[in-house]
């Protein structure tokens, strides 16, 4: 019974998130937006004006549960479904998730299209983004 307690206990602590922050950076000429989402804080940098905006817990929760879905160490590795961004025709954009603290870049892609293990993430941290831009 003990080690049945003891268990549970390790359990929990796995489970309990190490996302520290995710950041969302996106350029092309004459534009740069670098957005870093953390527990409680939504920093935006866009084009050198910065901003910083409550963030609310219900929000941090849903990007840490997309977070915990994707292997952060193999995002460096996934592929871009389009180039539009070696035209300037997209922004380039990538994704870092701060775990454990450990930067997992991710590599480039075009704005509005990320890799399909990204898409519900970077989903959500646009959501947010537009979310907080309207207020």
């Amino acid at each position: 019974m003990i080690s049945s307690c003891k268990s549970r206990s390790i359990l929990s602590e796995k489970s309990i998130s190490k996302i520290e922050k995710i950041s969302l950076s996106e350029r092309t000429r004459g534009t740069i937006r670098d957005f870093t989402l953390s527990n409680g804080k939504l920093e935006s940098s866009i084009n050198g004006n910065i901003d910083s905006q409550e963030l609310s817990q219900n929000d941090w929760s849903k990007i840490v549960e997309y977070t915990e879905e994707i292997n952060a160490e193999g995002i460096s590795k996934l592929g871009s479904p389009s180039t539009k961004r070696y035209s300037d025709a997209a922004l380039a954009s990538h994704i870092t998730i701060t775990k454990n603290g450990t930067d997992h870049q991710s590599s480039t892609f075009d704005s509005g299209n990320p890799p399909a293990e990204l898409k519900a993430l970077y989903n959500e941290v646009q959501r947010i983004i537009k979310t907080k831009k309207s207020r």
